[in-house]
C-alpha cells in the first residue's frame, strides 16, 4: 500500500524533495504552496559590500553579478541555500544551522561593526535586518515575491484522505495550507495525518487544528526533516 507523502514547497526544491523521499518507500505528492515570482537584479561593481546575507536560496535566482564579487563573503540561512551560492559561483560561504537570528551571530563574529551588507531577500521576512544589526550599513534588495497558490492540485485532492504525512516549511505556507483544506471541505481528513514541521513557529501555528501527530526536525533543514520523517 502507498505510503503518501505530501510535499509542500515550492516547485524547484519540490522535485529534489520528492526524489528523496521516493529513495525511502514513501509515495511523494507534492503540492505547491507559494509561487515563487523572481526579479532580475544587477549589482553596481563600484558598491562592493564586505558581505551578503541570503535568508533563501530563491534570492539568488536572477542575481547579475560582476566576477570580482565572487570572493565576497556570503552568509546563508541552511545549507541548501550555501549550496545554491556556491553553484552560483560566490567562493567564500558560510551557514547556520538555524535561522537568520542564529546566522548573524556568525557573521558578527567574521565582519567586523560598521562595514557595509548586502542583504538580498524576498519580499516578506520575519525580521528586521537594520534593526537587528544596527552597527552595520545595510542595503536591503528584494529578488523575489512568494505568492500564495489559491487552488489545490487535482491528484492531491483525490488522494488527500490516503495521506500520511504532510510535510510544512514556513508558518506563512502552512496559512496557505489551513486555507486549502478548508476550502475544499478536507477538515475531517486531518485526525489521520502527521504533520512534521521544520521549525518551532510552524508547530506553534498549526497546533490548532487537530492532526493525528504534529511533530518537529531535530533541525531546521531538509535533511532533518527527511531524518524525522523515517521515524513516523
Amino acid at each position: 500500500m502507498a505510503r503518501f507523502v505530501l510535499i509542500t514547497r515550492p516547485i524547484e526544491q519540490a522535485t529534489e524533495f520528492a526524489e528523496q523521499i521516493s529513495a525511502l518507500g514513501f509515495s511523494p505528492l507534492i503540492q505547491p504552496l507559494l509561487e515563487m515570482e523572481h526579479f532580475p537584479f544587477a549589482v553596481d561593481p563600484n558598491d562592493k559590500p564586505a558581505a551578503i546575507i541570503l535568508s533563501s536560496r530563491q534570492a539568488l535566482q536572477k542575481l547579475d553579478i560582476s566576477h570580482d564579487w565572487l570572493e565576497i563573503p556570503v552568509f546563508c540561512v541552511g545549507e541548501m541555500t550555501e549550496q545554491a551560492a556556491r553553484q552560483a559561483g560566490f567562493q567564500n560561504t558560510f551557514f547556520g544551522q538555524g535561522d537568520l537570528i542564529d546566522l548573524l551571530h556568525l557573521m558578527i563574529a567574521e565582519i567586523p561593526a560598521g562595514q557595509a551588507l548586502l542583504y538580498l531577500r524576498g519580499e516578506d521576512v520575519k525580521h528586521n535586518l537594520k534593526k537587528l544589526l544596527p552597527d552595520y550599513k545595510i542595503q536591503e534588495v528584494i529578488t523575489y515575491r512568494a505568492k500564495p497558490v489559491t487552488a489545490m492540485n487535482p491528484d492531491v485532492l483525490e488522494k488527500f484522505d490516503q495521506i500520511e504525512v504532510i510535510t510544512l516549511f514556513s508558518a506563512r505556507s502552512g496559512a496557505v495550507l489551513r486555507q486549502l483544506i478548508e476550502r475544499n471541505g478536507l477538515i475531517s481528513h486531518v485526525k489521520n495525518i502527521n504533520l512534521l514541521c521544520l521549525s518551532p513557529s510552524v508547530v506553534e501555528s498549526m497546533m490548532e487544528m487537530k492532526w493525528k501527530l504534529c511533530v518537529m526536525s531535530d533541525l531546521p533543514n531538509q535533511a532533518s526533516v527527511i531524518d524525522k520523517l523515517k521515524s513516523i
